[in-house]
């Protein structure tokens, strides 16, 4: 056997070999472990809501708390927990308060550290279409670092020794609702606390955290402020039609100052809200108390026009006619009124 022939047998014994080897599974890597990171939020106070911009002003305090091991491993290398996590509905970074209260605290396994906060939060949450009595959402919203994984390093005070690093495993934010609640000082002017939750907002392990609170209109604040000088005007308005008609120039006048003082307080009430691309609940009842006020006084102006064409041995009779036509008048202004606070409550 050739030189040539050797070598092409033992490649092929080498080929025959391998292949039953190559098919056996390898070494599978362990998956890198995850750590839990705990955060309770505590809220103490919220103040200076502002409907126009859709801020709030929230003070409180946040916990951070992780396994007892990986704690101590993140203090000794000089990584302080609040770094993993932040406020991403913060307005003013710049004009906010965080800061740690005391040192590290033992709950359990846990190892944990209390930082207080202050700021002011933005919710895009805020949904204006029942104002004056719809529910109104404010949110804290908490989402891990981007780029918090990875070495964290500290140096030490001689600059000629190598800075140790300490390796940041993954971690995942939880809820803890245990260790969160609400003081009673978080009602607002005009708006009662219904309800609080602390939540992930999402199904990846890396969801970010909601601190969701649930506020409710005082019912009389509201209707002492917005309905009541709407409800005046209004009554003025359906009570004109019970004058006689032969009062036509008395009629007339009144129309035009009720629709008068509607714009002025329709502006007023627009003025404390954002630009909306929908109608609230108020602006509801303002166009509809708009056409009431237009379809009495072009009643007005045909009554006060047929009273003059008519001798005064007729006025009787197209009295009667007028008084049934304006009561029918009235009362389907009051049925619209009722069907829009029917509609207004289910969108509470």
């Amino acid at each position: 056997m050739g030189v040539g022939a050797r070598w092409l047998l033992a490649a092929l014994i080498a080929m025959v070999l391998w292949l039953p080897l190559s098919a056996l599974p390898g070494p599978t890597l362990a998956a890198e472990p995850t750590v839990p990171v705990d955060v309770a939020v505590t809220v103490g106070n919220v103040y200076q809501f502002s409907a126009r911009d859709k801020t709030y002003s929230v003070e409180g305090t946040l916990r951070v708390a992780a396994p007892v091991a990986v704690m101590r491993q993140w203090l000794a290398a000089g990584l302080d927990p609040i770094e993993l996590v932040r406020f991403s509905n913060l307005v003013e970074p710049w004009n906010s308060l965080l800061e740690p209260i005391g040192g590290p605290v033992t709950l359990n396994s846990r190892l944990a550290r209390d930082y207080r906060f202050n700021g002011r939060f933005y919710s895009d949450e805020i949904n204006f279409r029942g104002y004056p009595f719809g529910s109104l959402p404010l949110r804290l919203e908490l989402e891990p670092v981007p780029g918090a994984t990875g070495a964290v390093h500290t140096y030490p005070y001689d600059t000629t020794m190598p800075a140790p690093t300490a390796t940041l495993p993954l971690f995942t934010l939880r809820a803890d609702s245990q260790d969160s609640s609400v003081s009673q000082r978080t009602n607002m002017n005009g708006y009662r606390l219904r309800s609080w939750r602390l939540f992930h907002n999402g199904s990846l392990p890396n969801a970010p955290l909601e601190m969701e609170l649930i506020y409710d209109p005082i019912g009389w604040a509201a209707l002492v402020k917005w309905l009541l000088p709407l409800s005046i005007a209004m009554v003025l308005l359906l009570l004109t039609p019970n004058l006689r008609a032969s009062y036509g120039s008395e009629r007339l006048a009144i129309p035009p100052v009720i629709l008068l003082t509607l714009v002025f307080m329709q502006q007023a009430y627009r003025d404390s809200l954002p630009a909306l691309p929908y109608l609230t609940v108020l602006d509801s009842l303002y166009a509809f108390s708009y056409c009431v006020t237009l379809l009495m006084f072009c009643e007005f102006i045909w009554c006060a026009n047929l009273m003059q064409r008519l001798e005064p041995s007729r006025f009787a009779a197209i009295e009667r006619r007028i008084d049934r036509l304006e009561l029918s008048l009235q009362l389907a202004s009051l049925a619209g009124y009722g069907a829009l606070v029917v509609w207004a409550w289910g969108q509470r």
